[in-house]
């Protein structure tokens, strides 16, 4: 295949353009705020563990205190009741029965007062393990969505980047041939380098030098003669050596 020079050179121009594209890509699924929130995963699911737990207990605990303060409720009421039937009762039998119902309830209502005080210390304990796994998971969420921000933050730069650089090759590609672009992309896609330079005698393609017998063969090759790689496969273009002297 022919290629003019300048149609070589802009084969370098997209390759460089594919390799920033794809640095940017391998840039964005390895940002090392990605290492950093998944290390915080086992951290995040701990403390929610922890919060969810504090948060049952002492659920479980104030239900209880509710159903004892329903029961006092229920024997305040029993016992007043039984107190204006008492007050008024005529009979010493009835009498009697009353007052042994109200000594029931009494000792029922110091059950009940002492159980609900017992519970109130758990429920104290029970609020202040449930206000500290809050307080955690709280640092934790906050440490999460700054990582979070960060990773949202870089990955809106990279995108801008990849779309700017995507929008250039997609101009650089219009202006090479079209046979010359499809030899360039199969290869790419195949090998994963479409096109690299050769200077001097190194391939930069394979990061190797030609034998004397090929770099004889390239040096007598045409200028718009497609040159390929020999360990490669890639599309290797010539280019001229620096030789501005070091300062």
């Amino acid at each position: 295949m022919k290629a003019s020079p300048r149609q070589q050179q802009l084969l370098l121009d997209l390759h460089d353009l594919d390799t920033t594209i794809a640095r940017l890509r391998r840039k964005r699924t390895t940002l090392p705020e990605r290492a950093e929130l998944d290390g915080l995963a086992d951290e995040i699911a701990a403390s929610r563990e922890q919060f969810m737990a504090a948060q049952r207990e002492l659920d479980t605990l104030t239900a209880e205190i509710e159903r004892i303060e329903a029961d006092v409720a229920m024997v305040r009421q029993r016992r007043t009741r039984d107190e204006e039937l008492m007050a008024v009762s005529t009979s010493p039998k009835e009498a009697q029965a009353l007052q042994s119902e109200l000594d029931t309830l009494a000792r029922r209502m110091g059950e009940l007062e002492e159980r609900e005080l017992e519970l109130m210390e758990q429920q104290e304990t029970a609020q202040a393990a449930f206000t500290e796994a809050e307080r955690v998971l709280g640092g934790v969420d906050a440490r999460r969505a700054k990582i979070q921000e960060s990773i949202d933050s870089a990955e809106a730069q990279i995108d801008r980047e990849l779309a700017s650089n995507t929008e250039e090759r997609g101009g650089l590609a219009a202006e090479i041939q079209r046979d010359l672009l499809g030899v360039y992309e199969e290869l790419r896609g195949r090998i994963g380098i479409g096109a690299a330079r050769l200077r001097g005698a190194v391939s930069e393609a394979s990061n190797m030098a030609l034998t004397p017998a090929e770099l004889s063969d390239f040096n007598a090759a045409a200028p718009d003669e497609l040159l390929f790689c020999p360990g490669t496969g890639a599309i290797l273009v010539r280019v001229a050596e620096d030789t501005t002297p070091e300062v």
